[in-house]
């Protein structure tokens, strides 16, 4: 039954919504003394999510620079291109202008659908030895709204076909995809609130994609942080596990988040 337009426009003021309304508490901050200097040979590919541009990780690359990190922030049209397109055309030259700059280890961090074109990228390329991976939030097992209502013509019009294909049905881009091999550690947020029915987007979730979405079957290390989806990219403490992860392989686990881990799961 095909939905009328005045749910239409709820949903869609809902996934407008969800990008402005979020709550944001912290963990207990990692010990400055836990945060080690790295080398300026480093350089960090910043990857946005739907609906933004390189602006949206600024912050991300500002902590990273101040810490002497080299970062390149690519921006590419979310809404109007394939995933496989994204990595394809924006990616290469990026990787690119961190050799350039005399790198010898180049990341990714990226946010939202971010890290599933860092993914599709991955799937025939690899980084130089030493590189890692960091996914703020990513729907690396498919969209829970993409999975209900990628097949909808007004839904791909507002997410595009990149949008659309985070899903594991037959013509989405999940169920296709390889394991990497480059180290990587997910940041998953949560938070005690949804805009959306339990149904439609399960608890724990940030808002936007449940925290059991955002698991990979290869993924060396897994933190939750306290905020909500689009908040999490200025967070103080997801800028601590990022560097963290870059710089040791692993996240700084502290006892308050193993214990959140046994209420939560």
């Amino acid at each position: 039954m095909a939905i009328n337009l005045k749910i239409q426009f709820r949903i869609l003021s809902l996934l407008i919504a969800f990008s402005i309304l979020t709550a944001c508490n912290s963990i207990p901050a990692i010990p400055v003394a836990l945060n080690p200097a790295i080398s300026n040979k480093q350089c960090v590919v910043l990857v946005h999510g739907l609906w933004r541009s390189g602006w949206a990780m600024r912050s991300i690359a500002n902590d990273l620079n101040d810490f002497a990190y080299q970062t390149v922030s690519i921006s590419y049209p979310s809404t109007s291109m394939s995933i496989p397109d994204i990595a394809e055309s924006f990616l290469p030259p990026a990787i690119e202008e961190c050799k350039q700059g005399g790198a010898e280890q180049i990341h990714f961090v990226s946010h939202s659908m971010g890290g599933i074109v860092v993914r599709q990228y991955l799937q025939n390329n690899h980084l130089p030895l030493g590189s890692k991976v960091v996914m703020l939030s990513p729907p690396n097992q498919g969209s829970e709204l993409s999975e209900k209502f990628g097949d909808a013509s007004w839904y791909q019009h507002i997410v595009g076909p990149a949008g659309a294909s985070l899903s594991k049905k037959e013509g989405g881009i999940i169920s296709r995809m390889k394991a990497i091999k480059e180290p990587v550690g997910i940041i998953a947020a949560y938070r005690d609130w949804s805009l959306f029915p339990s149904t439609w987007l399960p608890k724990p979730n940030d808002g936007t994609v449940s925290v059991e979405s955002m698991k990979l079957a290869e993924m060396d290390d897994f933190v939750l942080i306290n905020s909500g989806h689009m908040t999490m990219r200025f967070n103080d403490d997801t800028h601590q596990q990022i560097r963290y992860f870059l710089s040791r392989g692993e996240f700084y686990h502290s006892e308050d988040e193993q214990v959140l881990k046994e209420i939560l799961f």
